[in-house]
């Protein structure tokens, strides 16, 4: 798409980690994660004068850069998001919202998607592991370890 006569480019990265990942440079695998949750966040909003965001719920790398990236492209026109916006035509016949959040003494835009009915954490009914995407990192990120 264009901005100003000229195409859009995704000039920011997505840092990923979660259960069963390697790191390139030492070789260990990942697994301080609570099943079905990682950390992925961007890098580079704040060249836009935005927050940062972070998903937190493993539904696969591609649906997750999709998602980051389809929010940061919105930036780069020119949007701006807060805490508590619902946001539309992310993903298909739902919406998803955007929380604050401290991590590591930085404040992101955490992104939540709603389970198969809809609900979000904190509705009542939501299901697992839907219903954890609101939970700190200390508790996401739980065991704190490399193997």
């Amino acid at each position: 798409k264009e901005k100003n006569g000229r195409f859009c480019k995704v000039d920011w990265i997505i840092h990923l980690v979660a259960n069963g990942v390697s790191c390139e440079d030492c070789g260990k695998t990942e697994s301080g994660f609570l099943p079905y949750m990682c950390n992925a966040h961007t890098h580079g909003m704040y060249k836009y004068g935005h927050q940062e965001f972070q998903f937190v719920l493993n539904i696969g790398q591609s649906m997750i850069k999709y998602i980051l990236n389809s929010l940061g492209l919105r930036v780069q026109r020119g949007e701006k998001f807060k805490s508590g916006d619902s946001v539309p035509e992310i993903i298909q016949n739902y919406d998803i919202r955007l929380k604050e959040v401290e991590v590591d003494g930085e404040m992101l835009l955490r992104v939540l998607i709603p389970d198969a009915n809809g609900r979000f954490p904190g509705d009542a009914g939501c299901q697992e592991p839907y219903s954890q995407q609101l939970l700190p990192m200390s508790v996401i990120y739980h065991n704190g370890g490399i193997n």
